[in-house]
């Protein structure tokens, strides 16, 4: 069987060539790069040095130390890959003997030769490659029978001796373009025919993501107007990174078949995705939130665990410390069905994350299986550990498609060395298209004193890479940008043909949309048809009239069975307070059900109702068995409470880091002392804490009834927990603390309801009216905690009577509102409310634009908002 070998250049050559040959059934013709060829040679199962073997060893290099002039960056996260790029660009330029004397040559001599010695006996680097394969040349004949190089726009010079040797040994001819660089070749020399070559247009586009839609709508109307077949379209630029995740993301949506001959980045895939959350705990530690990421992304390591590992956990709390989720995990147990399986399959693992970086070959071992595990190993060969986000993604795979069905997307080299008949050309900006040659970051010109580097040529390769591209197309298209991707302006590459310049808008409608979306973006009026666009653009006029109330901004059907059935529950003072304040938003929180979503796993601080919670706990906490009746009686067990506190905590709910977590546990502790401190000595009967009311409780408690407490004629039933409740039933007296972490208002007039800020101490008085029908006469008081001492107010008798019938009145209004359907937001918030993002992002003009409406609305609610 006679062998013939074909060279090509790429790995689109590479796969397209073999194509042909299988479609052809060219048995014996063997597809092959150069160095592949000189492996061929070689025998002896030889190869060219890969990264995967290259990096450890340029690594152990690097560790060696001894050197004059870069010891100080040896060590540098992003070095080994520096090296590796010098030293692909040191071999192909085939440098002679004698070299320049300085120090930076001498290192990088040393790099060198410490990095050959280190290859396995299989791998060699280029120069030893073409020595072996030079040995072997008399088999040519048998090995590789008659050589077409095909394609080949160049061949790097450490090749060119090895191939011209070989044409006195074997038949070799070059088949290419006239454009290439072969003038160096003795053998036969065969030159392409130029194809028609037809400019159809240059488009200026607004940004690169314009010109990434514009050449995807460019190859659908090749397929769909000139029945131009996918394997004969490319789009192609110098240098394609800027463009990759755009036309990922935009062919995936359209569903046309691009392959990328370079690859797609690591990250895009699933086990990109994975490596990607093992790296992110392993550097920023353990949360809960990135362990269940990582865990949905492991289904090997999902199967071992109970399908209710997670039951019991609660969402909110952080967990980022072993020790915090084995002691959540050991509290929830008894929700799980398997007992302690979880515990014993998660913790091993949770201690070895903990760990950090330092651990990640470990981690990978154990964790990562198949394609994942490849990606984490070639990551953490290009740099340290400590450096493996940058290594992931400089890391790319293939997409999985195939070139010969497919229209082809990559940089201009590929594509030259396998040209196509339609061609879109792209970036042809000045600085992108040619590049401008920037050397070797180690080896930069000043210090080779007049050698020079193949990547010292790239605006020449730039230049004959479009040459060839466009001498070889029967039909091609330019475009560039006119801004970049941070906006800046554009100049034009040498390359452009302004001439024939077309200026693409991005709200140009295209002869061929290339995707659903893509058509509804070109097509307003077919856009404007689709449900979702219809109720965004009657949104947008609804808060743009002032002089209508809408059902974009609250207005809904009167008795709307959601809002009828959220005012049926049982109400808590937070949701009352937030039907009295904010109408709208009631309708969010409590009928629609939104949330919050918790986005920080370890906040630097609480928020102050957490931390108003945490003081209260702190108070219950002491009081529960009592309250002490000295000073020391108290210090020692707020000690004992704060103790408890600081470990239980953080299973649920997320808190600051430790150092912080402490100073935050402290302050808390200063401002319980202040509210236990300051009823010592009073004598007030029975003290209950942290009491429950309205709902099913264990234990004593002072009630008559556990039903819910009716809010006078308005229908709404309410629950709550009163900080603090003494009762003297001797005297028919009891008093209601409500501690409140902050700082006292200061203000001239009493304070009731504070504009509704201060509801709580009003219902909760109602409540306990309500509930505990003998008591004669009721104080109620706000415990402002933050002040040295303690701040109290007080309300009692008539006042508090008064300021019970008002409540009443208020609610009822405020449910007549929810029933009448005319809901509003309320007045503008003190502080940050989460809910404020379903507002127009220009919240005060559009306030002050519905005013008069909101006002109208609100009326029945406006004597609260007002009230002292």
């Amino acid at each position: 069987m006679p062998i013939h070998t074909v060279i090509v250049d790429g790995p689109l050559a590479v796969r397209m060539r073999r194509l042909d040959a299988a479609r052809q059934g060219a048995t014996g013709r063997q597809v092959l790069t150069v160095p592949l060829l000189a492996s061929r040679l070689a025998g002896g199962f030889l190869a060219p040095a890969s990264q995967e073997f290259l990096y450890p060893a340029i690594r152990l290099a690097l560790e060696a130390g001894g050197f004059e002039d870069i010891g100080g960056v040896a060590t540098l996260p992003g070095m080994p890959a520096a090296v590796l790029a010098a030293l692909y660009d040191w071999w192909d330029a085939g440098v002679p003997e004698r070299l320049p004397n300085n120090a930076r040559l001498r290192d990088f001599a040393l790099l060198e030769g410490r990095v050959r010695a280190a290859l396995p006996s299989g791998m060699l680097a280029p120069p030893d490659l073409v020595d072996a394969a030079a040995r072997r040349l008399r088999l040519a004949p048998r090995l590789v029978g008659p050589v077409t190089i095909e394609d080949v726009p160049d061949i790097k010079p450490v090749w060119r001796p090895l191939v011209a040797q070989l044409s006195q040994v074997v038949p070799v001819r070059w088949i290419s373009a006239a454009q290439s660089k072969r003038s160096w070749f003795t053998g036969m020399v065969v030159s392409r025919s130029e194809g028609k070559s037809a400019l159809v247009s240059a488009d200026l586009c607004a940004d690169p993501r314009s010109e990434a839609r514009e050449a995807l709508r460019w190859a659908r109307s090749r397929i769909a107007d000139a029945g131009v077949a996918p394997e004969d379209i490319a789009i192609a630029t110098a240098s394609p990174w800027a463009w990759d995740d755009t036309l990922l993301v935009l062919a995936r949506e359209a569903g046309l078949p691009l392959h990328f001959t370079h690859g797609v980045p690591a990250l895009s895939t699933r086990e990109g995705q994975a490596c990607a959350s093992l790296a992110d705990i392993m550097l920023r530690g353990v949360s809960q939130e990135r362990v269940r990421l990582l865990f949905a992304r492991l289904p090997a390591l999902r199967e071992r665990l109970p399908a209710d590992w997670a039951q019991g956990l609660r969402r909110g709390a952080g967990l980022t410390t072993p020790e915090l989720w084995r002691h959540a995990l050991s509290h929830a147990r008894a929700e799980r069905k398997d007992g302690d399986v979880v515990e014993r399959v998660l913790l091993p693992i949770l201690d070895l994350l903990a760990e950090g970086i330092s651990v990640a070959k470990q981690a990978g071992t154990r964790l990562l299986r198949g394609r994942s595990l490849a990606l984490w190993e070639d990551a953490l060969r290009m740099a340290p550990p400590q450096a493996i986000e940058l290594s992931l993604q400089a890391l790319r795979v293939s997409d999985g498609g195939e070139p010969g069905n497919s229209i082809v997307w990559g940089p201009a080299r590929h594509l030259a060395a396998a040209p196509r008949k339609h061609v879109r050309l792209i970036g042809l900006d000045a600085n992108s298209w040619p590049r401008r040659s920037l050397g070797e970051a180690l080896l930069p010109d000043h210090v080779l004193e007049g050698l020079r580097l193949p990547s010292s040529d790239i605006t020449d390769q730039d230049r004959m890479a479009h040459d060839i591209l466009v001498g070889q197309s029967v039909e091609y298209t330019l475009s560039r940008a006119d801004r970049g991707a941070s906006g800046a302006r554009q100049g034009r590459s040498i390359l452009w043909r302004p001439d024939l310049e077309r200026i693409v808008g991005r709200s140009a409608i295209p002869r061929h949309a290339f995707s659903a979306s893509d058509r509804l973006y070109a097509r307003p009026p077919d856009a404007g048809k689709q449900p979702q666009i219809r109720s965004s653009r009657a949104c947008w006029k609804a808060w743009s009239d002032g002089d209508r109330h809408t059902a974009h901004d609250g207005l809904v059907r009167p008795e709307h069975p959601l809002i009828a059935v959220a005012l049926s529950d049982v109400q808590s003072t937070t949701s009352l307070r937030r039907m009295l304040c904010d109408p709208l938003g009631f309708v969010w929180e409590y009928a629609l059900h939104w949330r919050q979503p918790s986005l920080d796993p370890q906040p630097l601080a609480l928020d102050p109702r957490s931390f108003g919670e945490l003081v209260h706990a702190l108070i219950a906490g002491v009081l529960r068995d009592g309250a002490p009746r000295t000073a020391d009686g108290i210090d020692i067990a707020l000690t004992d409470e704060a103790k408890r506190l600081a470990a239980v905590w953080p299973i649920s709910r997320a808190v600051p880091p430790g150092v912080l977590w402490r100073h935050t546990i402290t302050l808390a502790s200063e401002r319980a002392a202040r509210g236990l401190k300051e009823a010592l000595g009073e004598p007030r009967g029975k003290t209950w804490t942290e009491l429950v009311f309205g709902e099913t409780v264990e234990g004593p408690h002072p009630w008559t009834t556990l039903e819910p407490v009716q809010i006078g004629g308005s229908g709404v039933r309410f629950r709550g927990r009163i900080d603090r409740l003494d009762e003297d039933v001797a005297m028919g007296a009891a008093s209601i603390t409500d501690f409140k972490a902050g700082e006292a208002p200061r203000r001239k007039r009493p304070l009731i309801f504070d504009r509704g800020r201060e509801l709580q101490r009003v219902f909760y008085a109602m409540a306990v009216s309500h509930l505990l029908p003998d008591v004669r006469n009721l104080e109620s008081r706000l415990v402002y905690l933050k002040n040295e001492p303690a701040v109290a107010f007080g309300l009692a008798n008539d006042a508090l009577a008064t300021a019970i019938e008002q409540a009443i009145s208020f609610t009822a209004a405020g449910a007549e509102v929810q029933h009448s359907g005319r809901i509003a937001p309320g007045p503008e918030p003190e502080f940050f409310d989460p809910l404020s993002i379903a507002l127009p992002a220009d919240a005060e003009s559009y306030r002050r634009l519905k005013q008069r409406q909101f006002a109208q609305a609100n009326s029945p609610l406006a004597k609260l908002w007002s009230s002292a």
